[in-house]
């Protein structure tokens, strides 16, 4: 009797102890599409309060810059990683931007995004509309890593990417622009009677009549259909808009974008200006002093200063200026790509958001100009950028008109086919094909049907 209870007082004690031990720990029974390794940082659900440190949050971060700018980028990034124990940002080059976007595309199609990106901000929309990306507003307003008020007067509206279509909430934040200038020939300018860069497109045509002497030096040669953004602050520095103040039609068919399309017309019927025959041949033709005038973006600053180099310096003084404006100040096309956050989980959004504003800092973005020769987010990394300016004077020109910046309507994904439907237009004028009228007439409604969707 004895030997019995002391059996049942065993086994009693066993049972006892094995319900006071720790259980097993489950295997995960909705593991994320694609096991990267990045899933493991995530936050446990039941993390005991005497852990001794967070886990390293692990970043994927997708872009497309290439050659010199990606060992910028990646440079940058280590400084970050080294500065942010918790954070680990991986930068993984993925093509142009074009290609970028597919990839993009097709991994959030396979429920498996990057937590960040770098895209153009029609492209973002379109991660938008998948509920792919998350808003920033919340981020930029946290009293722990957000922006003081401060920070956002030094910051230019520009950089900041609010969706009208989405509740005009911030989806991407930039630490990179451009802007589009004019390129010009002063020696051209001065031979023809001008002292200064034109002011106003009135100027800008009585120089073009002195200077044109077809077909060996005109005034203007036009990027084929690539030159929508010319055509924008055409319009803008007349005084119109490219899309209705509520933003659900395109509007430049009226007065300012036919004006400025009568102006093309008259440049080429005139013989004024020529087509671009292949990419990059503005630069090589203003080199070379056959051309005038040129508008294009300011990264493009080294390239012209090569292109003048190799030709041997038969072009001795040149600049640039804003375009020539009948509005009381001058208007400037401000664009560039901008960086998005991908949903995956809280930790990860907002490390993202953390290091999207690093990179926006005065000493990253002073490093990136370098690099660049884009403008930084910031007024006050000028002071870090003095030597940079004073090897390069024309960017340091360029970097006080970002005051002057507009920005296209990216925000909407059918700006990028509108894009196009604008430059096809262009060329239609140039080559005699359409009326200014006719050629706007179907850009404006090829652009709405993008617009709704058709």
């Amino acid at each position: 009797m004895k030997r019995t209870i002391v059996i049942l007082l065993v086994l009693a004690l066993a049972v006892i102890a094995a319900a006071c031990s720790p259980a097993a720990a489950p295997a995960p029974t909705a593991a994320p599409p694609t096991a990267a390794p990045q899933a493991t940082t995530a936050a446990p659900t039941t993390a005991p309060t005497s852990a001794p440190a967070a886990k390293t949050v692990e970043l994927q971060f997708w872009h497309g810059q290439s050659q010199t700018q990606e060992k910028a980028l990646n440079a940058l990034i280590a400084k970050f990683n080294a500065s942010h124990p918790g954070i680990k940002v991986t930068g993984t080059f993925q093509g142009g931007y074009s290609d970028l976007y597919k990839k993009v595309t097709a991994a959030i199609a396979a429920g498996s995004p990057p937590d960040l990106a770098i895209g153009y901000q029609n492209d973002i929309a379109n991660y938008i509309n998948s509920d792919a990306v998350v808003p920033l507003d919340d981020y930029m307003k946290d009293p722990k890593i957000g922006f003081t008020a401060d920070d956002l007067k030094d910051i230019s509206p520009s950089f900041i990417d609010k969706y009208p279509q989405f509740g005009n909430k911030v989806y991407s934040l930039a630490f990179m622009r451009s802007m589009e200038v004019m390129f010009y020939n002063a020696d051209m300018l001065k031979a023809a009677g001008f002292d200064k860069p034109p002011a106003t497109w009135d100027d800008f045509m009585k120089a073009c009549a002195a200077a044109s002497k077809p077909p060996d030096v005109v005034c203007y040669e036009m990027p084929g259909s690539g030159a929508a953004s010319t055509f924008s602050y055409m319009v803008w520095t007349r005084g119109g808009e490219l899309m209705s103040a509520d933003g659900k039609s395109f509007t430049f068919d009226q007065k300012a974008g036919l004006d400025a399309m009568t102006m093309l017309s008259d440049l080429f019927t005139k013989k004024y200006a020529i087509l671009q025959a292949k990419s990059y041949q503005d630069q090589t033709d203003f080199s070379l002093g056959k051309v005038l005038f040129t508008f294009g973006s300011t990264a493009g600053l080294p390239y012209y200063t090569s292109a003048i180099k190799d030709a041997g310096n038969k072009v001795k003084n040149w600049g640039i200026a804003v375009p020539p404006h009948n509005t009381p100040n001058p208007i400037v096309d401000v664009y560039g790509p901008s960086v998005a956050v991908f949903k995956t989980n809280a930790d990860k959004q907002q490390a993202a958001f953390v290091f999207i504003k690093w990179l926006m800092d005065n000493d990253p973005s002073a490093e990136w100009v370098k690099a660049s020769a884009y403008f930084p987010p910031r007024a006050s990394t000028k002071t870090a950028l003095a030597d940079y300016i004073k090897a390069n004077p024309l960017y340091g020109e360029a970097l006080g008109w970002v005051q002057y910046g507009r920005v296209e309507p990216t925000f909407y994904a059918a700006w990028n086919p509108t894009r196009n439907f604008i430059g096809d237009a262009m060329v239609a004028v140039a080559n005699g094909k359409a009326t200014p009228e006719q050629a706007l007439k179907d850009a404006v409604q090829k652009a709405n049907a993008a617009l709704a969707g058709k």
